[in-house]
Formats: C-alpha cells, structure tokens, sequence
C-alpha cells in the first residue's frame, strides 16, 4: 500500500508540473501580449521599433532558456537517454569484434597449421597415420626409367613376333634373329591390308592389358585372386609359346633336309630357339609386369601424400572464404562503430549546449505580436489603409525575424545549439 500510494503521489506530482508549466506559458503569453501592445503604443506601431523589440525578446528568452538548469535538464533528457542506449550498443558492437578478431586469429592458426602438415607429410608422412615409403617419389621415377624401355621393348618384340608367326614368309638363311625381329613390320603389314595392320598394332595391347589385370589381382586378398593371376601368366606363357612355335616351325622347315622328322611339339620342346623366342618376349614381359607393378605401388604411395595434401588445400579454401565473411562482417561491424561514435559525440555536443523551444518563442512572440497590432488596429489614430499597410510592414518584421533565426518551421519543437556552434 505504501508503494501504491507512492507512485500516486508522484504521478499526482508530475500532474501538477504539467499543469503548472502550461499555466506560466499562458501567464507570459499574456504578458508578452500587454508587453507588445505597450510598446507598439509607446512607438506608435513603428515597424523598426518591433524589430528592434523581437531581437531584444529573443535574447531575452534564450537567455532564460540557456539559465533554467531543470527546463534544460529535461529538454536534454531524450538525447542522455539516447546517448546511453548508443553507448551500451558501442560496448555490444565492441565486445563482438573482439569475438570476431579472435576467430580471425584462430583462422589464421589454422591454416597456418595446414600449411605446415602440408610442408611436413611429405618427409614425415607416419605423423599422420599414413603407411608411405619415404623414398617412394624416387623409387617411382627409378621404376618409370625402366618401364619405359621395357615398354618399347614389348610393344616392338610383340609387333615383330606376331607379323613373323602369322603373315610372314622367311627367306633361305633368315637367322634366329632376323626371324623374331622384322624391322619392316609395319610397312609389311600395311601392305598387306588393314586387318594385318590392325591385328599386329593391337596385339602388344592384349598383353599391357594382361599385365594390368595381374596387377589388380594382386591387390586383392584370397585364393580367387591367386588363381586368377596364375591362370593369367599360363596365358601369356602359352600365347608366347604358340608365336615361338609358329617361328621356330617356319625357322626350322627353311633349314631341314629329307632326313629330318617332320616339325612337331616333341621337336619344338628340344629346339634351342624356340625357348629363346619364349623368353625373350615372356621374360621380358614378366620383368614389364614386375616393374610395373612396383611403380603402381609406388605411386599408390605418392597418390597417398597427395590426396593428403589436396584435402588440406580444401580445408585451406575453405577456411580463406570463412576468413572473408569474417571480414565482411568486421568491417560492417566497424562502419557501424564509427556512425554510433558520431552520434554519441553529437548527443554529447548537445548536452554540453542548450535546447531553445522553438514553439515556445513562437507562442510568445507572436502574442507580442497581435498585442503590437492590437494597438495600431484599435487605438493609433490613423486612416483604414494607413492602419492595413502599418499591420502588413509589422506582420513582414515579424516573418523575417522568425526566418532569420531560422525557427520558420512546425516540423521540429526544439531547436538544439550545440557547444560546437
């Protein structure tokens, strides 16, 4: 109850302070209305004289205005209160760009950490759990100067054997050699026609393609995968025998006399050149597919630091367009920070300064003014027109003194000096 009766108490206060505030305004407007029509008596309604009295009212009323310490107390008290709310927002925005800065720090942090797994997997790959052979970047390009020649090799081997075996037809005296390697191949087999061409080009393919499948299957696990691969090299071995077989056969029919047996698998088992045609071309096919397999391997293990490396630079890319919105937003964050500074300072200026009620004056001076023209309209002796053309000069003395302070405006009630003024 005592709480209640309180609040009545100061609202019944604050009641009659608004009461006592509009009855002093309508006290001074009557006495700025008998002040006006006094001294428009006192001049006769001089035009000059009221120009003369408006300045002196203003300096009057704002001299008042700038020494009523509680009337600018609560004029100013919607810019303190403003100002306090843009302060306690100035703290808000501040502690979020020491929030964002800290993020920024962090990011940076981590892709400075980034970079450095990068520099480091490449001599130090077991820090972060990846099963690499350190060497493997050069045992990989060892392996490649091998598998090149041997590849050429193969392919040349291959082209020459398959047109030897299939299309060609040897001369007297053609040496072992000679037999297994036509330089002239190619040439022959275009000659013979596209699917001759077409049949020895591809063939060396057939086996780059065998060599690859007994690379994947040994990658997997199980006794499928071994079988598989031993059914793959029975392959190759039979195919290079059938192309020593064929060779030997054309070899071995050119030199026979009419003792000799006729030419058979029984005669090509103890042929000397039949097992150097088988492995010349299947044991340099197998130590192809040796190196070949030690060179995927070995970039298997290049293929690891890489991948490392690549989903890193990602993470890196990613953490660089974080960076930016964080940015953005700092520097939006900071454009706010200044605008609000300025506000707080102009808030500042203003209560530092003073606040002139603007309709306040108007109010006065103009019952200053009618009090002025009462007299001439009502009392100063003088013919109609001369009274209308007296009223107008003092109604433009009272216009261009309203302008020239600059207060001819309803769209604001108070006008604020500010101590920069």
């Amino acid at each position: 109850m005592g709480l209640l009766k309180k609040l009545t108490q100061l609202t019944s206060q604050k009641e009659n302070e608004e009461e006592t505030k509009t009855e002093s305004i309508e006290t001074q407007k009557i006495t700025y209305k008998e002040d006006g029509k006094k001294n428009s008596e006192d001049c006769s309604g001089n035009p000059y004289n009221l120009e003369i009295s408006l300045e002196t009212i203003y300096q009057a009323f704002e001299n008042k205005c700038k020494r009523d310490a509680l009337s600018q107390h609560q004029l100013k008290q919607p810019y303190s209160a403003e100002q306090k709310g843009k302060k306690t927002t100035l703290l808000n925005k501040d502690e979020e760009l020491r929030r964002l800065e800290k993020n920024v720090n962090a990011v940076y942090t981590e892709i400075d950490n980034l970079n450095k797994e990068c520099r480091k997997v490449k001599t130090n790959p077991e820090d972060y759990l990846l099963d690499v052979d350190k060497k493997a970047s050069a045992k990989f390009w060892i392996g490649i100067s091998f598998l090149i020649p041997l590849a050429v090799y193969v392919f040349v081997f291959y082209i020459s054997t398959s047109f030897s075996a299939f299309f060609r037809e040897f001369d007297p005296g053609t040496s072992l050699f000679k037999g297994m390697f036509d330089p002239e191949a190619l040439s022959k087999a275009y000659e013979a026609g596209a699917l001759e061409l077409i049949f020895i080009l591809f063939i060396p393919f057939v086996f780059f393609a065998l060599g690859y499948l007994i690379h994947m299957f040994q990658e997997k696990r199980g006794v499928v995968s071994k079988l598989k691969i031993v059914m793959l090299f029975v392959i190759t071995f039979l195919f290079d025998a059938i192309l020593a077989y064929l060779i030997d056969e054309k070899l071995y029919n050119l030199n026979k006399t009419f003792e000799s047996e006729a030419f058979n698998v029984s005669v090509a088992f103890q042929s000397v050149s039949f097992w150097v045609i088988i492995f010349a071309g299947f044991v340099s096919y197998i130590v192809w597919g040796l190196v070949f397999d030690f060179v995927m391997k070995e970039y298997a293990d290049r293929d690891k630091i890489k991948t490392f490396i690549k989903e890193k630079k990602e993470a890196i890319f990613e953490k660089e367009k974080k960076l930016i919105k964080i940015k953005v937003q700092i520097t939006k964050i900071e454009e706010e920070v200044a605008v609000i500074k300025t506000r707080i300072t102009e808030l500042q200026n203003i209560i530092d300064g003073f606040i002139l009620p603007v309709m306040n004056y108007k109010a006065l001076s103009t019952e200053y003014l009618q009090g002025w023209q009462y007299y001439i309209a009502s009392e100063l002796r003088m013919g109609r027109e001369g009274k209308d053309n007296l009223l107008l000069d003092c109604k433009k003395v009272y216009d261009r003194h309203i302008q020239n302070l600059d207060i001819d405006t309803d769209t604001y009630q108070n006008k604020v000096y500010t101590n920069t003024l």
